[in-house]
């Protein structure tokens, strides 16, 4: 399988998926359903165990508040990064940006950082992505972790590089999930190119594009089938899928199920293919030399040279015109 150059790659998730700043995990502390408990142990615990300065210390204990009865639960958690290499400067640094790691437990995160391990992201390399980005041992293992690793593994060659991609781009395990959702493989031909299609707009922007194919009768079922069969489906601006879905509706008269048979109709340009194409066969059709069988999206996705020769210069004896309405010199009147 071809790899997706690295720069391309990054710069479409550093579009959209930079890394979270550590303000988010700061400010998620607040909604925090722990047990309100004593801040000043909080304060300590940060200061003489995590090494953190007491001005910062106070400040996130005054939003985290650690459990005086367990201390080890927390500790166990600094000793597991401690026996993977994770200096005192590492501690620090992560710590400051995602404090509700001294809450995790411990066998779970064990489990994240091993794997994360086991694939070779092992020493600087390891100590850079988590420190860079914590949020990704806020994720799932099996959900978000390993689908994500295993799609970068495949089109990034090196562990640098890899390292890079979540720096860059966290959401790219936002994107692997999505992808899956869609029954979209790593071994399918066309996830190569969905995974940049999703990476290139928000969840907002997909949802209002989903919405917007359903108000034309499509069922989330076809827009999920067509996206899986052309993901480009979904990269079509809003303007353009409003403007060709009209036409296909109301004044082709086409299913939706025809539409998300050929998803590919969202993808050409109206003046240069659409137009041109419906007045031939539209005119075809008024002087019964349209077979009827013919199914006008497929005759839609033909190639330039084909519908040329089948459906223009075959009837040019019949429609002298065919050729200059075809090509927009002229329009005829039915």
């Amino acid at each position: 399988m071809a790899k997706l150059p690295f720069k391309s790659l990054l710069c479409l998730m550093q579009k959209r998926f930079l890394t979270t700043s550590p303000t988010l995990y700061i400010s998620s502390l607040s909604s925090s359903s722990s047990t309100l408990l004593s801040p000043s142990y909080t304060a300590q615990f940060l200061v003489k165990s995590c090494g953190l300065p007491l001005d910062s210390a106070i400040s996130i204990s005054q939003k985290l508040n650690l459990d005086e009865n367990k201390p080890q639960k927390h500790a166990s958690v600094l000793e597991l990064l401690k026996s993977h290499g994770f200096s005192n400067t590492h501690i620090v640094k992560l710590v400051s940006r995602y404090p509700l790691i001294l809450q995790s437990q411990v066998d779970k995160l064990k489990l994240k950082v091993e794997y994360l391990h086991d694939n070779g992201l092992v020493g600087p390399v390891l100590h850079e992505l988590i420190v860079s980005n914590p949020n990704i041992l806020r994720r799932s293992l099996d959900k978000h972790i390993k689908p994500s690793l295993d799609f970068l593994k495949e089109f990034l060659e090196t562990n640098e590089k890899i390292v890079t991609a979540i720096k860059r781009g966290s959401w790219m395990l936002y994107a692997t999930e999505r992808a899956r959702s869609l029954d979209i493989k790593p071994t399918d031909s066309t996830y190569v190119t969905a995974i940049p299609v999703i990476l290139s707009m928000t969840e907002s922007t997909w949802k209002r594009k989903v919405e917007l194919y359903k108000k034309f009768g499509l069922t989330e079922v076809e827009i999920f089938k067509a996206i899986k069969r052309q993901p480009y489906f979904m990269a079509c601006s809003e303007e353009k899928i409003k403007s060709l879905m009209n036409f296909y509706t109301y004044t082709m008269k086409l299913k939706p199920s025809a539409i998300a048979t050929y998803p590919r109709l969202l993808l050409y340009s109206f003046d240069a293919r659409i137009q041109p194409r419906f007045n031939v066969l539209n005119i075809l059709a008024s002087k019964k030399l349209l077979k009827t069988h013919k199914k006008i999206a497929w005759l839609l996705t033909q190639s330039e040279a084909k519908f040329l020769t089948n459906y223009v210069n075959k009837y040019l004896d019949q429609v002298p015109d065919l050729m200059e309405l075809y090509r927009g010199v002229k329009t005829i009147d039915l």
